[in-house]
């Protein structure tokens, strides 16, 4: 079982603090008399050694208990509040019980000097305190290393997702399709054909969308998801059907952009679609505050290469970089149901 530690460098602060901290505190309990001999100095640095590394251990476990329940930075001052006060009472009876060991247990010819056991007990409180702090320093560059390298694969991962959507938007399969289907629109029905260019235009805006936000109001990518469906229900009449059920609350929230793109262009292409067994399209809202998509399964026996899979495998990866619930996806015999969780619609990401 691996220890846990504060930061991984506090192995590194304690073999640099522990040899200068060792000496002086037994120059302290001492004197100068343990420089009388070798054997002296030695005996009295080795039983120290063992002795106040069980009681850093001691710090340290309480130390890793508190930044667990206050993780947060944050949380900082909450943390020292808490820490400090343990760690001077323990200085406490630490020194007490090393000025007893050595005058009852351990006799090194060197007798420990009661008059400095409070200033014993200070120089290992002013200690704790800059060990403490040491470590949350360390702690902290950690975290702030960490958090640049989460934020740039967020990035990335955004970057990754305006690529795909761009990508989606000019390929040649779409817009064949669609403008064929304008095309039949405009000899058959003038008015339709407007409104399909609308749409179209509507979805293209939205997928060019010049902006870097992390997150968009779900009313605005359910604007373009009706757009979409709009666009699919044009091109194959009835074998599609969808069904839209989400509150305003619900509307309220905000999910990362471009995620229902992902989504409805992966069950468009993906499935066989047929006006005599219809692809269903459903998305509404559950009582945990999630973005639930499900459909109907139809085997398609040859499916185009659109980097369908890698679509939905950068928005799970999104995701988990904002640390969020994980996208849930749940296969049966003949549906698939998709679960987005939603964020708050305070929630940002810089």
């Amino acid at each position: 079982m691996p220890i846990k530690r504060y930061s991984s460098k506090e192995p590194v602060v304690f073999v640099w603090v522990i040899v200068p901290y060792i000496l002086f505190m037994n120059l302290l309990i001492f004197g100068t008399c343990i420089f009388s001999s070798l054997p002296c100095f030695l005996k009295s640095f080795a039983t120290s050694c063992v002795y106040f590394f069980v009681i850093y251990g001691v710090f340290g476990s309480f130390a890793v208990v508190i930044k667990n329940r206050n993780p947060s930075a944050g949380d900082l001052f909450r943390r020292v509040r808490l820490m400090l006060p343990f760690f001077y009472l323990m200085n406490i009876g630490a020194v007490y019980g090393a000025f007893y060991i050595f005058t009852n247990v351990i006799h090194l010819g060197c007798i420990p000097r009661p008059d400095m056991e409070w200033w014993t007990i200070l120089y290992g409180c002013i200690m704790s305190t800059v060990i403490t702090f040491i470590n949350e320093g360390m702690a902290n560059w950690e975290n702030w290393k960490n958090s640049l390298s989460e934020s740039e694969k967020l990035k990335n991962a955004y970057q990754r997702s305006k690529l795909l959507g761009l990508k989606g938007q000019i390929n040649p399969h779409f817009l064949f399709n669609c403008f064929n289907t304008l095309s039949g629109l405009i000899q058959e029905n003038e008015v339709e054909a407007e409104k399909f260019l609308d749409e179209m235009t509507k979805v293209h805006r939205y997928l060019l969308r010049g902006d870097d936000e992390y997150l968009v109001a779900l009313a605005d990518e359910m604007k373009f998801a009706y757009s979409y469906l709009y666009l699919t229900r044009a091109r194959f009449g009835t074998a599609v059907k969808a069904d839209v059920q989400l509150s305003k609350e619900m509307l309220s929230k905000r999910i990362p952009p471009l995620s229902l793109h992902v989504i409805l262009e992966n069950i468009i292409y993906t499935n066989a679609l047929s006006k005599k067994a219809p692809l269903n399209i459903r998305i509404a809202g559950d009582d945990q505050g999630r973005l639930i998509i499900s459909h109907s399964l139809h085997e398609k026996i040859i499916v185009q290469n659109l980097n369908l899979d890698e679509g939905l495998d950068n928005l799970i990866t999104k995701y988990r970089l904002m640390n969020m619930k994980e996208v849930e996806v749940v296969e049966s015999a003949d549906q698939r149901v998709i679960v987005l969780p939603l964020f708050e619609p305070e929630s940002t990401f810089v």
